[in-house]
C-alpha cells in the first residue's frame, strides 16, 4: 500500500526487528497494516532487520536502513513501531535504530526523532529495553494505536515538549512510558522495580488493553505477498486470540486471555477472497489451541469443501495429542499428509499435571493410532526438559513415549517408513506465569539431560532435536531482567551482538563479557525468586488475579492439575454438533482468574458459530459425508494414491515471453518459480497440475538468470487445464503482474512444437564496465577476436576446469549507452557498455566469468552490471 507522504496527519514504519523471512509471516504486523493503512489520515510502511552482510554493507556506504514501499528513512517517519516477539530480537532493535541515525536511548531523543514504540508479548516485561523505547503498548493494539497515533499527531501541533506529549498519551489507557516513572531496588528480590509515577494523571498500574470482540477488526485477506520466500510461506489466519487451557509454562495462554473467536463464516469468506487476492497455494488456521476453537471440525471441513477444486492444501497448527476429531482427521489427511506436530511439554502424566497439560498417556496414543492408521508416516513431538521438580524419570519419560508412538506406527507401516521426531525444549521461567517464581535449571544440568536424551533416542531409534542451552540461559536473563540489563544489552550490541535467536549467529562469550562489563550480579535473576518479592514487571495489570497465578504456583507444586477453562469437568474438546452442544447443560469451568468472562455469553456464541458453519438441515448428510471421508482416506492410504490424484483432462500449454527488470530482477530463479503460479492464480487461471503427494504446476523455464541480472526477453512455459485466447491470457498476467514483469508476448503451444530450450540458440547481453579503461578494452577485444583458442578457467563447487571460449563467444564489442533500453537499471550507470553474444551454454560459462578471462585484470563484475537484451 503506497501513500502520499505529505497527505496524511501521522506516519508510521512497522519496524520488525528480525529479517524480512521471519516478519513477512507475522500476523501480527498483517493486522495492523491493514487497519492503520484504512484510516485515510494514517501511513504505514515496513521495514525489517538487515542480515549481517548488509548491515556491513550499508555501513561501509554510509547508507540508512530505508522502508519497503516508499523507500524513505525511519528518522523521516513521525512513529517507529516495534514488534517485541522474543527477547533474543533485542539487539536488532538497535541495529535498526543505529543504521537510521536514531539516539538509542529515550532520554537523548527530542521531538525532531520519532516517537519510539513497541507491544507484542515481550512488552508485557519491558524493563531490559525501557531506556530505548518512548511508549510501550500492553496488550491488543487494534484500537489503542490508531488513537494513540492520532492523539500524538494532535498533540504534536501545539507547544508542549515531549515529555508533557508523553504525560497526556500514557492517560490513554494501556501505554506504558517508561520515562514517567521513578525506580528503586527491591530488598527482598534485589531486582530494580516500579516506585511510582513522576507526574500527576499518570497511572500507578498501566492496565493491559483486551480487544472484546476482534470480529469488529476482520482479519485482512489483501496482505503484501512476500516477494522473497518467508519462513511459513502460506496464507495463515488467526481463527481465535486466547486459549482456555491454562498451562503453568506458557505467557502467551496468560496475556492474551480470555479466549475470543473469530466468526467461522467470516474465517471462510477471508481464507477463499485471500487465496484468490494473493495466489497461494496453502493455508493454515492459527491460533494458541486450534483444536479448542469451538467448531473446528466443521470449520476444517468448510474451508477444504472450497479450497479442494482450487488445488490448495490446508495446515492446522498448534495441535494437542487429543485436539481432533478422527473425521476431522480423515478431512486433513484427504488434502495433505506430509506430517502432524502435538506437544505433549512432558514424559510423565506426574509432570504434566504439575504443568497443567490436560492429557493422559491413553490420549496421546489414541491420537497416535488415529494418524498412523490414516496413512501418516511422519509424528514431531515437542517436549521441554528442566520443568519445576523434574526427576531424571520424567526425562526418560520423553523417549518412552516416542518409543511408544513409534511402536504404534510399526503396526501400520513397515518400519524405516515410520519417523517419529522427539524436539526437546529447555524450560524458561516467563513473567505473569504461575511459574514466574521458579529458578531455571544450569546450564550444566540441561545439557546433562539433553545428552541422556540424545542416548536414549539414539537407542529407539528416534530422531532428536534439541535447542543451545546458551540461548535459553540469556532468554531468562533478559525475560526477567529489570532496567539495568539496558545496559548489557547496548554493550552486547557494541561488542558485535546480533539476531541473538539464530543459533549461528549468538556471540554467548560476547554477552558474558557485557554483563561482567555492566558489574551486574545476575543470579538473582535465574534462581527461585520470593512469592511475595516486588517483580520488575508488577506495575502491568494484565488483569488477572495475583493470587490466581500464585494459587496455581502452589497448586503445580503439589502435583495438582486444573481442568481447562470455558469446558465442564472431564471435557476435552468442544461438541462438533448443534444438537450435542445444547442438550449438554453442565456448568463450564471458571477459576475467577481476574479476567471477567461471562460463561453464558461464552455457551451462546458457541451455538451461534456452530449454528453458521453447521446447520441442523446437514447433519444427516454430514454423517454420511464423515463416512465416506474416512473410506476415502482409507482406500486412498491402501492403494498408495495422492489426495491430489485428480482428473484434468488434456493440457492446453503456451510459451510465455517476459521482461524481467528493476527490482523483480533481485528475485532469483527460485523465487521465481515460487511467484509466478501466484501471478497466475490471481489472474483466475486454472493452472494444470503434476500428480502425487505434492503437486506442482506444470511449467518449464529457460535458463536461470542470475541474482540481480536483467533482463528484457525470458521464455517459460505453462499448462492450463482450459484453453484461453491469446489475448485474454496477455491481459489476465499483466493485470496480476508484480512491478518488474512485463508480459511481452504469449503464443499457443500445439504438441509437436519444439521446447524452450531447443529453440533457443542465443544470448545477447549488454555490460557495464569502468569508463576509464576504454582503450585497454577495446585491444583486449582485438586480441580475443583475433586468437584461433582462447581459455579460461571457472571454478564449480570448489573445482576448477578450463573452457574454451572461442566455442562459446559469438561475438564481443564495444556498445554505446543508446543501444542501452531505459527499462533496465544499467541505462542509469556510468561507464563503457559492452556487447556480449554466446550460445546457448551458459552453465559452461556465465557472462561475468567470460569478460573477467577475456581482460584478464582484477575486474569484478556485479551481476546487476549485466543485462540480457535479447534471446533467439
Amino acid at each position: 500500500i503506497v501513500k502520499d507522504f505529505n497527505s496524511v496527519e501521522v506516519r508510521m514504519c512497522l519496524a520488525f526487528p528480525d529479517v524480512y523471512d521471519i516478519g513477512m509471516s507475522h500476523l501480527g504486523t498483517k493486522i495492523l497494516y491493514s487497519i492503520l493503512n484504512k484510516n485515510p489520515k494514517i501511513l504505514v510502511e515496513r521495514a525489517f532487520t538487515p542480515w549481517i552482510d548488509m548491515e556491513k554493507e550499508l555501513r561501509e556506504r554510509k547508507l540508512p536502513v530505508l522502508s519497503l514501499e516508499t523507500h524513505k528513512r525511519l528518522v523521516d517517519f513521525d512513529v517507529v513501531g516495534f514488534s517485541l516477539q522474543f527477547e533474543l530480537t533485542y539487539t536488532n532493535v538497535l541495529t535498526l535504530l543505529d543504521l537510521s541515525g536514531i539516539p538509542f536511548r529515550s532520554k537523548n531523543r527530542d521531538l525532531t526523532y520519532p516517537l519510539i514504540v513497541a507491544g507484542g508479548p515481550s512488552s508485557t516485561h519491558p524493563e531490559p529495553i525501557a531506556p530505548f523505547i518512548d511508549i510501550f503498548l500492553i496488550g491488543d493494539a487494534e484500537e489503542k494505536l490508531p488513537e494513540m497515533l492520532l492523539k500524538f499527531a494532535e498533540l504534536k501541533k501545539t507547544n508542549l515538549s515531549k515529555t508533557e506529549i508523553l504525560v497526556e498519551l500514557s492517560k490513554l489507557g494501556g501505554l506504558y512510558v517508561p520515562e514517567l516513572y521513578e525506580t528503586e531496588i527491591d530488598k527482598d528480590s534485589r531486582f530494580e522495580v516500579i516506585k511510582k509515577p513522576k507526574f500527576q494523571g499518570v497511572p500507578e498500574k498501566i492496565k493491559r488493553v483486551i480487544l472484546e470482540n476482534i470480529n469488529r477488526f476482520p482479519f485482512p485477506d489483501d496482505s503484501p505477498v512476500p516477494a522473497a520466500e518467508a519462513i511459513f510461506d502460506r496464507m495463515s489466519v488467526e481463527i481465535a486470540r486466547g486459549c482456555t487451557e491454562g498451562c503453568r509454562f506458557c505467557q502467551a495462554g496468560m496475556i492474551y486471555r480470555p479466549v475470543r473467536e473469530r466468526d467461522p463464516k467470516k474465517i471462510v469468506e477471508t481464507i477463499v477472497s485471500a487465496v484468490k487476492k494473493g495466489g497461494y497455494d496453502e493455508t493454515s488456521l492459527t491460533t494458541l489451541s486450534t483444536a479448542d476453537y469451538s467448531c473446528i471440525s466443521s470449520l476444517i471441513k468448510k474451508v477444504n469443501e472450497k479450497l479442494r477444486p482450487e488445488k490448495v492444501s490446508l495446515s492446522v497448527s498448534s495441535l494437542r495429542a487429543y485436539g481432533l476429531s478422527e473425521d476431522v482427521l480423515d478431512e486433513i489427511s484427504s488434502v495433505k499428509n506430509a506430517g502432524l506436530t502435538f506437544a505433549p511439554e512432558a514424559g510423565t502424566q506426574r509432570m504434566r499435571d504439575v504443568i497443567n497439560k490436560n492429557i493422559s498417556e491413553a490420549d496421546v496414543l489414541k491420537t497416535c493410532e488415529n494418524v498412523f492408521s490414516r496413512g501418516w508416516q511422519k509424528v514431531k513431538l515437542y517436549f521441554m526438559i528442566g520443568l519445576p521438580t523434574e526427576e531424571l524419570e520424567d526425562v526418560c519419560g520423553i523417549a518412552e513415549m516416542g518409543k511408544l508412538m513409534q511402536q504404534v506406527g510399526h503396526r501400520h507401516h513397515k518400519k524405516g517408513k515410520v519417523h517419529v521426531t522427539v524436539s526437546v525444549s529447555s524450560f524458561v521461567p516467563k513473567p505473569h506465569t504461575p511459574f514466574q517464581w521458579c529458578a531455571m535449571d544450569s546450564m550444566e544440568t540441561l545439557r546433562q539431560k539433553q545428552m541422556f536424551l540424545k542416548d536414549l533416542t539414539k537407542n529407539y531409534k528416534l530422531d532428536y532435536r534439541y535447542h543451545d542451552t546458551k540461548g535459553s540461559f540469556l532468554e531468562c536473563l533478559i525475560g526477567r531482567g529489570d532496567r539495568r540489563f539496558a545496559e548489557i544489552i547496548e554493550l552486547a550490541w557494541r561488542k558485535g551482538a546480533r539476531f541473538d535467536s539464530w543459533d549461528r549467529q549468538l556471540k554467548f562469550d560476547v554477552w558474558l563479557e557485557a554483563i561482567e562489563e555492566a558489574g551486574i550480579d545476575v543470579r538473582p535473576f535465574l534462581g527461585t525468586i520470593p512469592i511475595d518479592a516486588r517483580l520488575p514487571w508488577d506495575h502491568l495489570d494484565m488483569q488477572l488475579e495475583e493470587k490466581f497465578l500464585k494459587k496455581d504456583y502452589q497448586r503445580a507444586m503439589k502435583n495438582r492439575l486444573s481442568p481447562p477453562c470455558g469446558k465442564p469437568v472431564g471435557v476435552q474438546v468442544h461438541h462438533t454438533n448443534l444438537k450435542d452442544a445444547k442438550e449438554d447443560e453442565r456448568i463450564l469451568v471458571c477459576y475467577s482468574c481476574g479476567i471477567a468472562c461471562d460463561m453464558k455469553k461464552m455457551r451462546e456464541k458457541r451455538f451461534e458459530f456452530l449454528e453458521k458453519i453447521d446447520s441442523p438441515a446437514q447433519e444427516d448428510a454430514k454423517l454420511v459425508s464423515e463416512k465416506n471421508a474416512h473410506q476415502t482416506a482409507m482406500e486412498r492410504f491402501n492403494s498408495g494414491l495422492s489426495p491430489h490424484d485428480f482428473q484434468q483432462g488434456k493440457a492446453c500449454s503456451y510459451r510465455l515471453e517476459f521482461a524481467k527488470t528493476g527490482v523483480f530482477a533481485m528475485q532469483g530463479h527460485l523465487d521465481l518459480v515460487r511467484t509466478l503460479p501466484r501471478i497466475f492464480k490471481r489472474a483466475n487461471l486454472e493452472l494444470y497440475y503434476s500428480q502425487g503427494f505434492h503437486p506442482r504446476p506444470l511449467m518449464s523455464f529457460g535458463s536461470a538468470l542470475a541474482l540481480g541480472v536483467e533482463s528484457l526477453q525470458e521464455f517459460m512455459e505453462i499448462s492450463l487445464i482450459r484453453e484461453v485466447s491469446v489475448s485474454d491470457l496477455f491481459e489476465r498476467i499483466t493485470q496480476a503482474s508484480p512491478e518488474g514483469f512485463e508480459l511481452t508476448k504469449v503464443e499457443r503451444i500445439l504438441e509437436n512444437d519444439k521446447g524452450i530450450n531447443e529453440l533457443t540458440k542465443v544470448f545477447n547481453y549488454l555490460v557495464c564496465v569502468q569508463s576509464n579503461l576504454e582503450n585497454y578494452f577495446s585491444k583486449k577485444i582485438q586480441s580475443f577476436n583475433e586468437a584461433k583458442k582462447f581459455e579460461i578457467e571457472v571454478a564449480r563447487k570448489e573445482k576448477t576446469r578450463k573452457v574454451e571460449l572461442k566455442n562459446i563467444v559469438r561475438e564481443i564489442r564495444l556498445a554505446n549507452k543508446n543501444e542501452v533500453s531505459d527499462k533496465l537499471l544499467i541505462s542509469s550507470m556510468d561507464g563503457i557498455f559492452v556487447f556480449l553474444s554466446v550460445n546457448n551454454v551458459i552453465s559452461t560459462a556465465k557472462p561475468y566469468e567470460i569478460l573477467e578471462g577475456i581482460f584478464e585484470r582484477e575486474l569484478k563484475i556485479e551481476p546487476t552490471q549485466i543485462a540480457k537484451i535479447s534471446s533467439f
